[in-house]
């Protein structure tokens, strides 16, 4: 079991976090002033501040980067991308911002450039899987090569992704099995919640989606240095990533599903509510025309001097609501 060790932190504010495994030892602990490693001295992974601007004069003292890997590591292209630079492989993912809550403007970049025993990330916002990741290695998980130590890094991007998805199902089950079962036809914060899912989600997948397909082709041109237990890894990670695209697709899809059900069941409820009050109108029409025939004040209305008369009008209303809706029922109008 691989262990972490604490030891001094001289980086400041710049270095984000810096590890060092020792393939003789099998650990992995924090690196101290100077991480950068010698051949056979096990990889090193470096995580950034790229706003931070001692990073970028770290960089340039330290000379651990090729100075075109190096600028591609802070103002390189702003998407998702896995390819090769002067024997490196350099890339950016998207991983979710340590406070997410489902705006799409909290998915952030993480930038890195790998090398045959040095890893460096870097970040413009906090991300979740950065704790993750040294969980990770506290808990004893740390890989032998810089490559699977890569392949562990988007690994734990792919984790947190796939969680957000299981919170979105969860959630899709609740309302799902709400609406199904007749218990409602759709409340406000039902509606609510499954617009807010399917932007989620949306937003989710065009994010992610591009991850699983940039992590294959970049498998097909990896450096001569690259090992075989990194390379499954990271292809591991791609299939992921197609698998939470499509998951994604399933809970757009439910989600649209079920607003189409519950428009439909309001529609019915609609519709019923219409068909009483037609019916309703139908049966009072004749006795609201008697009652207003009897309602004229003019003279040679029959009746007036009958003390009777109010009675058997009574019954004329009433015979002429009880015919219509013989008639209505007989014609099976509702």
């Amino acid at each position: 079991m691989h262990g972490t060790q604490p030891v001094t932190f001289h980086f400041g504010d710049a270095v984000a976090a810096a590890y060092r495994f020792d393939p003789a030892s099998g650990t992995c602990v924090q690196a101290g002033v100077d991480p950068v490693p010698e051949a056979g001295d096990g990889w090193v992974w470096l995580h950034l501040k790229l706003t931070d601007t001692r990073a970028r004069h770290w960089l340039a003292r330290h000379e651990a980067l090729p100075p075109a890997v190096a600028q591609w590591l802070l103002d390189g292209p702003d998407r998702v991308q896995v390819q090769r630079l002067d024997g490196w492989l350099v890339g950016a993912a998207n991983g979710l911002h340590h406070d997410f809550a489902f705006e799409p403007d909290q998915i952030g970049r993480l930038r890195f450039c790998l090398g045959p025993n040095l890893l460096v990330t870097g970040r413009r916002h906090p991300l979740r899987a950065i704790d993750e990741i040294r969980r990770s290695l506290a808990a004893g998980r740390a890989p032998a090569t810089a490559l699977g130590m890569l392949a562990l890094a988007v690994e734990h991007l792919a984790a947190e992704a796939e969680t957000i998805v299981e919170t979105l199902m969860d959630e899709i089950d609740g309302i799902e099995d709400r609406v199904l079962d007749d218990r409602s036809t759709g409340t406000v914060e039902d509606r609510r919640a499954l617009g807010r899912i399917r932007r989620g989600a949306a937003a989710l997948r065009r994010h992610l989606l591009p991850e699983g397909a940039a992590f294959a082709a970049g498998l097909d041109d990896l450096p001569d240095w690259a090992d075989s237990a990194g390379r499954a890894g990271l292809a591991a990670a791609a299939e992921r990533f197609r698998r939470i695209a499509h998951s994604l697709d399933e809970v757009t899809d439910r989600a649209r599903l079920l607003q189409e059900e519950i428009a439909a069941q309001r529609a019915e409820a609609m519709n019923r509510s219409l068909l009483a009050l037609a019916v309703l109108t139908a049966i009072f029409l004749p006795m609201t025309l008697i009652t207003g025939i009897f309602g004229m004040n003019v003279a040679g209305l029959p009746g007036l001097q009958d003390p009777s008369a109010f009675l058997w009008v009574m019954l004329l209303i009433l015979a002429a609501g009880a015919a219509t809706l013989a008639l209505m029922l007989w014609r099976r109008m509702f």
